[in-house]
């Protein structure tokens, strides 16, 4: 009898495995979402391009844990399986994730890999520093003057920054993030071409909103008196400032990370802002704006982060911020700046 029993029991389990099976293969909510394209984004300027262009016909991941630095980020076992079956991964280049070329050369060859800088002309930050030195008149001074007394302890303090040879921030210029849409929207063509009147639809519409804020942006620099700007924090801005045609000091060169600034450089800060009477120094997102800090009360300007939009924190995401969003926020704050 407790055989039989036994017996029963096991043709039940058996029973609901097989149940529970047919019904995962047969529900029509499961087969659309496994029919959508899937794609892993490094960072969310990508994300949110890809989730505005697929739409309902996407299903996009971002990789880059929310509130982290893409810089430090480490792939994880999971990330690579999550990546390897997915149908696109789009990266920003080798110099914002230099650690996307080892994923890249381990994935199936089946998966279409977009690195969006190649759409764009980069800037190479050695070249973007003289090419504005000119415009930080009263860092330059102060360089003359203390150069050579300040020469070990300034190469001391930069020796341990993270230093990009190409500047990758790419989408703080408006202009190279439509590029960014078109590219993602060609490659989305070409693997659902059924869909391609869908995916340029939401494109363009994205590209009119890009373009509207670029206009914005524009506008507000040419109506300042004075269109200069100081950063406090790391610097990461080459293509937002070179895009507008804005004048600016930095405490740092690049973007920073490992190191603290001399204090000649943020000294020059404290005068720049002095001499030329800017309301507020920028810092980046994410940073303790130590320096700013410093700077802020030394000059009595107003702290205000500038996002470079790499990545989001959770609330922000949960709250559906986008790409045109978090740049209108550097719009708002760049006019607290400029007028």
């Amino acid at each position: 009898m407790k055989k039989n029993i036994a017996f029963l029991g096991v043709l039940i389990l058996i029973f609901i495995i097989i149940t529970s099976i047919l019904l995962k293969f047969n529900n029509p909510m499961e087969n659309n979402k496994n029919d959508k394209i899937q794609i892993v984004a490094t960072l969310f300027p990508q994300y949110d391009f890809a989730k505005q262009i697929g739409g309902d016909k996407v299903d996009v991941k971002l990789l880059l844990p929310s509130g982290s630095e893409s810089h430090t980020y480490e792939p994880t076992p999971q990330d690579m399986v999550m990546i390897n079956n997915s149908d696109m991964f789009i990266y920003t280049g080798e110099e914002m994730e230099p650690w996307a070329e080892n994923l890249i050369s381990g994935m199936k060859n089946n998966i279409n890999v977009i690195d969006l800088s190649k759409s764009v002309e980069l800037i190479k930050t050695e070249e973007f520093e003289e090419e504005h030195e000119n415009e930080e008149e009263n860092k330059r001074e102060n360089d003359e003057i203390q150069e050579k007394l300040n020469e070990k302890s300034h190469e001391e303090s930069h020796k341990e920054t993270h230093e990009h040879t190409y500047d990758p921030h790419i989408w703080l210029n408006p202009q190279y993030a439509i590029k960014m849409v078109e590219q993602i929207e060609k490659q989305l063509c070409k693997i659902d071409p059924d869909n391609t009147e869908y995916y340029h639809k939401n494109a363009n519409n994205y590209i009119n909103q890009i373009a509207q804020l670029d206009k914005e942006i524009e506008q507000t620099v040419e109506q300042s008196p004075t269109k200069k700007i100081a950063f406090g924090g790391s610097f990461a801005y080459a293509y937002f400032v070179e895009r507008y045609n804005l004048q600016f000091i930095s405490a740092y060169d690049t973007c920073g990370e490992g190191a603290e600034p001399s204090t000649l450089q943020v000294k020059s800060v404290i005068d720049y802002i002095n001499k030329n009477k800017i309301p507020v120094v920028f810092y980046k997102e994410y940073t303790t704006g130590n320096i700013a800090k410093t700077i802020s009360e030394a000059t009595g300007a107003k702290m205000l982060v500038f996002n470079t939009i790499h990545n989001l924190s959770k609330d922000e995401l949960q709250n559906g911020e986008t790409y045109v969003s978090m740049m209108r926020k550097n719009l708002e704050n760049l006019k607290q700046s400029l007028n």
